[in-house]
């Protein structure tokens, strides 16, 4: 599925039109523009104008040749959400004036149907998610510190169970004595009495479970960060994922560029991804955007400057890994 068509990015008269209002005289150094107007230029100096997309595209070079930029730009055009700090500046929002994108008509809107009547409409931002390495590590210490609170108060709890075994001579007597101090007409007090009796009759662990919740699972970084990005990549939408494969294993990048396929193939998901990985570059029927090449050039995943390095290492060690 393709929610988000093309998108196109301001060239270099446009960039110069708006720049040009704030400065007078225009700086002689080349470099003035990149470094004080960011993002103005970053991708005009590559020649990096539009992407057209497909269910699946990647963004792939180098650091600092614009990936993150990219998905910042759009995520910022089409209004979506995030929850992590990114590289912006001042003229970040002028930049983002200046682009230009098309969604699936089906989904914006502007399609009618055989008795005229308006087709389903989508604000494409409601079913849009980036999703960051550091999105990831908040989400993974957000339930770090809710585990480190529920043991806490599950420690509370213990506690209380256990001094209650300790006066099972008293139970009779401390049933008494609450119920003394319970108006059943009123219901003053009912509830502390049934959390008192539900405490006594739970076993200790359902009892933690239904007030404090689940613990979260205990995983490695890695592993968490795999069922972190499986539970959010589940229903149909545009998904724009910015290294997804950081603290990932060579084995848990395969299970992540698994997921992506069944999801791209059957859950009705467009996937666009900035990454380094060789395995997510290899992600099937992908549509990859070399931005290590100036113009920017569409590649085959074993075309691109950074996987030929992997081959050469390898191809130089083969002896290695053949057994004799």
């Amino acid at each position: 599925m393709v929610f988000l068509e093309y998108f196109r990015f301001p060239d270099s008269k446009t960039e110069d039109d708006f720049v040009t209002e704030y400065t007078s005289p225009p700086k002689p150094t080349p470099d003035y523009y990149t470094q004080n107007f960011y993002p103005f230029y970053v991708l005009s100096n590559r020649e990096f104008y539009c992407m057209n997309f497909a269910p699946i595209t990647i963004l792939s070079g180098g650091n600092g040749s614009g990936k993150s930029t990219v998905l910042n730009i759009i995520a910022r055009k089409l209004h979506i959400s995030r929850n992590s700090p990114y590289n912006t500046s001042k003229w970040f929002d002028g930049y983002v004036e200046c682009c230009s994108f098309q969604t699936c008509k089906f989904y914006s809107g502007e399609e009618f149907d055989l008795v005229g009547q308006r087709s389903q409409e989508y604000d494409i931002a409601s079913i849009s998610k980036m999703l960051t390495s550091d999105d990831i590590f908040n989400m993974l210490h957000d339930d770090r510190v809710r585990n480190d609170q529920r043991l806490f108060k599950s420690s509370v709890l213990q506690t209380q169970v256990r001094l209650s075994k300790r006066l099972e001579n008293q139970r009779a007597e401390e049933y008494r004595e609450r119920l003394k101090h319970i108006d059943f007409e009123t219901g003053e007090n009912v509830k502390e009495f049934r959390d008192y009796v539900e405490r006594r009759n739970y076993s200790f662990s359902k009892y933690a479970t239904k007030h404090l919740g689940e613990l979260e699972r205990g995983c490695s970084n890695g592993e968490n960060s795999l069922l972190k990005l499986t539970d959010l990549i589940q229903v149909e939408g545009l998904y724009l994922l910015d290294e997804p494969e950081n603290s990932l294993s060579c084995e848990f990048q395969i299970k992540l560029k698994q997921i992506i396929e069944h999801a791209s193939k059957h859950c009705n998901a467009q996937f666009i991804i900035a990454t380094h990985s060789p395995f997510l570059l290899s992600l099937e029927n992908a549509k990859i955007y070399s931005l290590d090449d100036i113009p920017v050039t569409l590649k085959n995943w074993w075309e691109l400057d950074s996987t030929g390095m992997y081959f050469e290492l390898f191809e130089t060690n083969r002896d290695k890994f053949i057994k004799k």
